[in-house]
């Protein structure tokens, strides 16, 4: 399954984000299907905290969080 048109825009997937061209600021850095719906795991490239997301227009980005309440970090 691809990335739809209108995530295609927003996130530069993994290892395309040198190219001075790129349009988002946010790295696609995975994707996983769970319970039938496709997560997909976004760095944001400015600050480095990762979020999740699902597919779609009206969807929110949600940090993912350690232990002690403080967002992960992509290194």
């Amino acid at each position: 399954m691809g990335i739809t048109d209108s995530i295609k825009d927003f996130f530069v997937p993994a290892g395309e984000g040198e190219q001075p061209d790129e349009k988002g600021r946010f790295v696609l850095t995975g994707r996983q299907a769970l319970g039938g719906m496709l997560i997909y795991t976004v760095t944001d490239r400015e600050t480095g905290v990762s979020y999740i997301t699902k597919p779609g227009n009206d969807c929110p980005l949600t940090p993912l969080l350690g232990a002690d309440g403080k967002p992960l970090l992509y290194k």
